[in-house]
């Protein structure tokens, strides 16, 4: 995380009164890979976003403080404009970030790398081998390796982020952070595993569904694990507050940060329908309404300590009022992590 990007987050910090904002921009279903054990996205049929309507979308997300814009996938290298609206997005001052299975074209890598400050690359196994079957495409972990190192160069700041296979066990864990961090050279972030049907165009969970209650007693070690590497230094970007809360929740503890989804972020899919996360249904879509306070739910999630998907709780530690108590916390946790960062 540069200084300029800092910075940044600071500006909108200060604009938004003690608060930061992030949307999550769907620009495509396209997908590469076909992945069988978190979602059925690359069997839907093919959408993309007109860049047209993500002008629409940045411009209304702008007007409505939004900070940070998250365009994902499907593939998100796939999606033709992926240039031109990530270049619109950043001129509108947001910053801007994008995820990808590691198979982004090294020319789009290029165009792309002015106007990006943030790139995350799927990450599924230590074991090549095992990665490209992860994501049943053979060679897929060279061409992330690659996708790594080349962003590197072009200075952008990345990370590695990991599905969190309920399958594994601690040591899987502790071997793909210590893969991550002294192999590949970035810092390691866990994408945290769920069910869900209120995506509209796919379904979420994959072969989870046959074996995810289970395996809750074995997420909740893995978890641990990621939070006791990060304490004992580590790279690792995924926030503490958020590791602890996930923690509390299985121990029957009070959270201390509640999920704010669908008001310090929400999802725009490729229809422009909103949703406060992955896990609710479509509240409104964005032609429909752009005074986005008009129409986001008045009423907190019900499932708050049972739903711990990372985009929304991570997110829900910029909210108003304990953004300031989260970074004090995550600082803290790990201070030669950030020293670094900064350096």
């Amino acid at each position: 995380m540069k200084t300029t990007l800092v910075a940044n987050a600071f500006y909108h910090f200060i604009r938004n009164l003690g608060e930061l904002r992030f949307a999550i921009i769907q620009v495509t279903t396209r997908c590469n890979a076909a992945c069988t054990d978190r979602c059925n996205i690359w069997a839907s049929k093919p959408i993309d976003l007109s860049l047209d309507d993500i002008k629409f979308a940045v411009d209304v997300l702008a007007k409505n403080g939004f900070s940070f814009i998250y365009f994902t996938g499907g593939e998100t290298g796939l999606y033709a404009c992926l240039a031109e609206a990530l270049a619109y997005t950043k001129k509108k001052g947001l910053v801007t970030s994008i995820t990808t299975n590691g198979t982004i074209n090294p020319e789009v890598l290029a165009e792309i790398s002015k106007n990006l400050d943030v790139l995350s690359v799927s990450v599924d196994h230590y074991n090549t081998q095992l990665w490209d079957e992860a994501k049943h495409v053979v060679g897929l972990s060279k061409k992330a390796k690659k996708t790594i190192n080349l962003a590197k160069e072009y200075g952008i700041d990345l990370y590695a982020i990991t599905f969190l296979n309920p399958q594994w066990t601690v040591k899987d864990v502790e071997k793909i952070i210590h893969y991550v961090n002294d192999e590949l050279g970035v810092s390691f972030a866990l994408s945290y595993p769920y069910i869900s049907k209120s995506n509209g165009t796919f379904t979420v969970g994959g072969n989870l569904r046959q074996s995810y209650i289970q395996t809750q007693a074995n997420l909740r070690n893995m978890i641990a694990k990621v939070l006791e590497m990060k304490l004992l230094g580590s790279e690792v970007t995924t926030v503490s507050g958020y590791l602890r809360d996930v923690l509390g929740a299985y121990d029957g503890l009070p959270i201390s940060y509640h999920c704010t989804a669908g008001k310090n972020s929400l999802v725009v899919d490729c229809n422009l329908d909103v949703y406060p996360c992955y896990m609710r249904q479509k509240i409104f879509n964005l032609k429909d309404c752009q005074d986005l306070k008009k129409c986001w739910p008045t009423q907190a999630c019900s499932n708050e300590n049972s739903c711990f998907i990372n985009c929304f709780r991570e997110a829900s530690l910029a909210s108003k009022g304990i953004l300031i108590k989260a970074v004090k916390e995550e600082i803290f946790s790990n201070p030669k992590f950030y020293l670094k960062l900064l350096s």
